[in-house]
């Protein structure tokens, strides 16, 4: 029996109805599947994330845990034996504010262990040099 010979034969007796009847399963089926595998890759997604979620809840908890016998044992330094580092020259016409805020951006960027100290705090001139400016010309320049 010559299969190709029939497909042709079908095809040409189906009405039109027939054939978007036809047309239309398939387009409805393709749909179906499309959307099962979505949800199923957002159900997938989802436990995913409570997993995850729930892991990092634990790590917290540990730290938490191995952190609270440090915090009922207290540090008891003493300040007497720690000498003070010397006050910044400061420049007139710079108000303690700005001295306050200068520091406190230092200490926030060096590590505790450094021994960092401002020597000096002082108004700039305004001027740039020469390679400054053609820094800041080659980096802000359109395109």
């Amino acid at each position: 029996m010559n299969f190709a010979n029939i497909t042709p034969i079908l095809a040409d007796t189906m009405t039109l109805a027939e054939k978007s009847i036809s047309s239309a399963k398939v387009i409805l089926t393709g749909f179906v599947v499309v959307f099962v595998v979505l949800f199923l890759l957002i159900f997938i997604i989802n436990i995913y994330g409570f997993i995850i979620q729930k892991a990092t809840q634990s790590g917290k908890k540990k730290k938490e845990k191995i952190s609270e016998p440090e915090k009922k044992a207290p540090v008891v330094t003493k300040a007497a034996n720690v000498p003070a580092a010397p006050a910044p020259s400061v420049q007139d016409g710079i108000s303690d504010e700005v001295v306050a805020v200068i520091s406190a951006a230092v200490a926030s960027v060096s590590d505790s262990s450094s021994k960092t100290r401002i020597k000096s705090i002082k108004k700039s001139d305004g001027s740039r040099s020469a390679w400054a400016n053609a820094g800041i010309l080659d980096n802000t320049r359109p395109f």
